[in-house]
């Protein structure tokens, strides 16, 4: 499974697009679906999950055939662990409506977070091609966020510049393209992407750990010291602080290890 780090993005919002306003003289059925969608999406974005899906099974009921409401209630199944449901309503949903590109973002999302990349590539780029598709570096840096999953660094590195093409302040993008300069070595093209990521986010444990191995590699300590005691303040008990530890103790033992006798 992907950690919730790779930040694979649903495109939530888009659900609501569409049903935000309706003829005066509607089919009492579709008004009834569009306001029960409408608030089981606001549960939704509020962590409210059961009684988001009670509106969306609402909203299913008055119309069976409504897309956006199979894309959204397969967010919820995907949420609550139900995948054969999440899977089943994509599926309707596109059945419905093929050419959703927030339906293939988020279908792709779904099946990368299962480790189906393949299947999950094919409906990121139908998401991209889609020319009414308002948010195509977020499909971008799901590839890569995906790609880095397989792992292919090759491929993640690809998509990722895409995605920083269109939106060059993207911090996921960024703080991936500086693991991926870091891992090819590339020392200077790692600080570059920090420090444009540091401009858009706030230090995380990851990118403090990352900025300490690339200004290590490049001899810089007072940058060095610096992410180290902001890693100690703010994130002591992170994975990341445990693997800086090891790494001083490891660095302290060698030295009496390789004196002579």
């Amino acid at each position: 499974m992907i950690g919730s780090r790779s930040l694979l993005v649903f495109a939530l919002v888009a659900l609501l697009a569409g049903c935000a306003g309706s003829p005066e003289r509607v089919i009492d059925k579709q008004q009834v679906a569009e306001t029960n969608l409408r608030l089981g999406v606001g549960y939704l974005q509020q962590g409210r999950i059961d009684a988001a899906l009670e509106k969306m099974q609402k909203a299913l009921a008055a119309k069976p055939d409504y897309a956006r409401a199979h894309s959204a209630i397969a967010l919820v199944y995907q949420r609550l662990g139900k995948y054969a449901e999440a899977e089943h309503h994509f599926e309707e949903a596109l059945e419905l409506q093929p050419d959703d590109a927030a339906t293939h973002n988020n279908f792709g999302v779904f099946l990368c977070q299962q480790r189906r990349f393949d299947a999950a590539e094919k409906h990121f780029l139908k998401a991209i091609e889609s020319p009414n598709y308002k948010t195509p570096a977020q499909a971008y840096e799901n590839l890569g966020v995906c790609a880095m999953a397989k792992p292919d660094l090759d491929e993640a590195e690809k998509y990722f510049r895409r995605a920083l093409q269109i939106d060059p302040r993207m911090p996921v993008s960024l703080l991936n393209m500086a693991q991926i300069s870091l891992a090819r070595q590339r020392y200077l093209s790692g600080r570059a992407y920090l420090q444009r990521y540091f401009e858009v986010a706030p230090p995380t444990a990851r990118s403090l750990w990352l900025g300490i191995q690339v200004e290590t590699a490049l001899g810089a300590q007072d940058v060095v010291d610096d992410y180290i005691r902001q890693l100690s303040r703010h994130f002591p008990d992170s994975d990341e602080m445990a693997q800086l530890e090891a790494m001083e103790k490891k660095a302290r033992k060698e030295p009496r290890e390789s004196s002579p006798r």
